[in-house]
């Protein structure tokens, strides 16, 4: 192929890839107008700009707690699904999330990272970690010595609550595609805690 032949493939390559950027790009920007104001705004900041959920309520209003609710909400509607739902059976979800929890506290990295999708994302109020092995070592540090973490219905869904000392500390949902834990969200604080509502252990 000559220096033209090859100039013009080139050339037809970029003018593909540029369109189906515009196609992406285009097809994110429609779903984020159908979200409404402020869960579009908590997702840019929190999600897009990385900033931790005390700074995204100063701009959304509300609490911190408030802003990760509302920045998740827009998130699952972006991802097609809902916490706690995206794949599998409920049954299936429970043992997946008994499985993580089991891995959290021998506090296997390893083991942690081959039930989360490589994609997969953990958000809290220091803000997002990206991909498995990171969530994974992000899980595996949270769960110290004297934490009880077990099964609990969070927002109507499968997760999870960690106690200390007998008292609630933390509340983990979950979200799925297929047979692998996609999200993360960890929520602390006694305020944090009480804007998820009942949090009822799982039976």
């Amino acid at each position: 192929m000559d220096d033209d032949a090859a100039g013009g493939a080139g050339r037809r390559g970029d003018a593909v890839a540029e369109g189906l950027d515009a196609a992406v790009l285009g097809g994110f920007l429609a779903v984020l107008d159908r979200l409404g104001a402020r869960d579009r705004v908590a997702y840019l900041l929190h999600d897009v700009f990385g900033l931790p959920p005390g700074e995204t309520a100063r701009v959304v209003g509300g609490s911190p707690a408030e802003a990760a609710r509302c920045a998740r909400r827009a998130r699952e509607r972006l991802r097609g699904g809902t916490p706690g739902h995206g794949g599998g059976a409920p049954g299936a979800r429970r043992a997946l999330v008994r499985a993580f929890l089991a891995a959290s506290r021998a506090r296997d990295a390893v083991a942690l990272a081959a039930l989360l999708a490589p994609d997969a994302v953990a958000y809290s109020e220091r803000g997002a970690v990206h991909g498995a092995p990171a969530v994974a070592a992000a899980v595996a540090a949270l769960i110290g010595p004297g934490t009880l973490v077990r099964p609990a219905r969070v927002e109507g869904a499968v997760g999870a609550v960690a106690h200390v000392d007998g008292r609630p500390v933390a509340a983990v949902s979950f979200a799925f595609r297929g047979d692998r834990i996609t999200g993360v969200e960890i929520t602390t604080g006694t305020g944090g805690l009480r804007a998820l509502g009942p949090v009822l252990p799982e039976a």
